[in-house]
Order: structure tokens, then C-alpha cells, then sequence
């Protein structure tokens, strides 16, 4: 199976839940499922973007070394059979874009149709609300493939 994680710029989001996934995949020794990720406008300028949560990654043992922006373009719907959303900014522009639709993190997860956030960079809690996402991708890994397997 190939899965494709999307965001809006392929750097926050998108990037945790592929390297919490694939650092499953391989713990596990599962070479059976690929995972990558792609952005709906990953050509943006991310240069005011925190990177701490690569280091929060790295801090838990999780290999952020082959981390690449990706675009999201039409051929993605060629070499994925599952392509999960982390908000409905991103399900809406593929459905207007390409008239495909696309799950979301959360409808995966738990069945609803919430978006999976990102802490605000000036917020005091920025650092906390950052290790908690990365723990939520985390943690939710084993169960989304779970639930992903059912539905195959």
C-alpha cells in the first residue's frame, strides 16, 4: 500500500505524520506500506517557519533525514492508493482542483471531519503544543494503519 500524507506547505503536518509513519514501518519491520508526503503549495516560502519539531523528532529517535518538500500535483492520484488530508482546506482544494476526494487524519482516526492543527509560532506554548503533535502522529500511527487495513 501507498500512502501519501498532504498539508499546505509539505513542512509541518504532512512531514510528522510520514516520519512518525515511517519510523513505525520500520520498527515494526513492515516494508510492505510506503508513505511519503506533498504539499498543496510546497513551493511556498517557508523560510519564517519554526523547524523545532524536526528536533522534537530527533530528540524521540525518529529519522527526520529524508525530509523533502513535495508538491502535490495530478500523478500523486497515480502512485497512491490512500491520500489523507490533515484539514478540509486541503480536502476542498483537491476536490475543486482535481474532482477527487481525499480522507482526512482525523476521519481515519476517529471518524470526524477535525482538523489536525498546528500551534501558532508565537504562541508561549509553542514548544509544548509542538511535542504534543508530534506525540498525536505518533501515537496514532499503529491505529490508522489499523483502520486503514480494515477498509483495504
Amino acid at each position: 500500500m501507498n500512502i501519501l500524507f498532504v498539508c499546505t506547505d509539505n513542512y509541518t503536518r504532512s512531514v510528522i505524520a510520514e516520519l512518525c509513519m515511517r519510523h513505525y514501518l520500520k520498527e515494526t519491520r513492515n516494508a510492505s506500506i510506503n508513505v511519503e508526503s506533498a504539499g498543496i503549495r510546497a513551493t511556498s516560502d517557508i523560510s519564517k517557519y519554526s523547524n523545532v519539531h524536526f528536533d522534537i523528532m530527533n530528540e524521540m529517535g525518529i529519522d527526520t533525514s529524508c525530509f523533502k518538500r513535495t508538491q502535490f500535483n495530478v500523478s500523486c492520484f497515480d502512485h497512491y492508493e490512500v491520500i489523507i488530508g490533515m484539514s478540509e482546506l486541503h480536502r476542498d482544494h483537491i476536490k475543486q482542483t482535481y474532482n477527487r476526494d481525499i480522507l482526512l487524519f482525523n476521519e481515519v482516526l476517529h471518524g470526524q471531519t477535525v482538523p489536525v492543527n498546528v500551534g501558532h509560532p508565537d504562541s508561549p506554548n509553542f514548544l509544548e503544543d509542538m511535542k504534543q503533535l508530534v506525540t498525536y502522529f505518533r501515537e496514532a500511527t499503529p491505529i490508522v494503519l489499523q483502520k486503514l487495513a480494515l477498509h483495504s
